[in-house]
């Protein structure tokens, strides 16, 4: 029975140690706070995506990094979550980084729990901010080029028809001293 035990234990230790070295490698952010919003741990890349250190993240709670909408989302993930509701992820989320710049991330949460009870959650993000930005300026220019197109088009069909009215006007007046 005791070597049963050192075995099990040993094997606890090695997957503990895997799961640490995929925790803290991870190029996503990875977070875990209880259930009042307040981390418990965060990996290097949360310190990418907020600035701050994980020393500081520990025991900060979540809503100081998030506006009135963060908030609501996460509200209403937490619910989801907490009472088996469907939840559509991996969802958008912004947070207020350390610098009062906002990022955008893409991220999957899950509920963590101990004996079958809910004791926090733990966050996966992805930095989206850059691609984001991207896709703003996109439209912003296609919505120009647009405007652009059909301001060409309506400057055409005004010199269309005034040549075109000149051109029956010089031969209505052809016509006029023919006749």
């Amino acid at each position: 029975l005791y070597e049963k035990e050192r075995l099990i234990a040993e094997q606890l230790r090695v997957s503990e140690g895997n799961y640490r070295g995929l925790f803290e490698g991870a190029n996503d952010a990875i977070w875990i706070h209880d259930l009042e919003g307040n981390m418990i741990i965060a990996n290097k890349a949360t310190e990418k995506l907020t600035g701050y250190t994980a020393e500081e993240l520990t025991g900060m709670n979540v809503s100081s990094l998030l506006d009135e909408e963060g908030l609501r989302v996460a509200r209403k993930v937490r619910h989801s979550l907490l009472y088996g509701e469907p939840l559509q992820q991996p969802y958008e989320q912004r947070l207020i980084k350390r610098d009062s710049t906002e990022a955008i991330f893409m991220l999957t949460t899950s509920l963590v729990t101990a004996d079958g009870k809910p004791t926090g959650f733990q966050h996966i993000a992805r930095d989206v901010t850059v691609e984001k930005r991207m896709e703003e300026n996109l439209r912003f220019y296609v919505q120009q080029i647009t405007q652009a197109q059909e301001e060409e088009r309506k400057r055409i069909a005004r010199e269309l028809h005034d040549d075109t009215t000149q051109a029956l006007y010089a031969a209505s007046r052809q016509v006029d001293s023919i006749i």
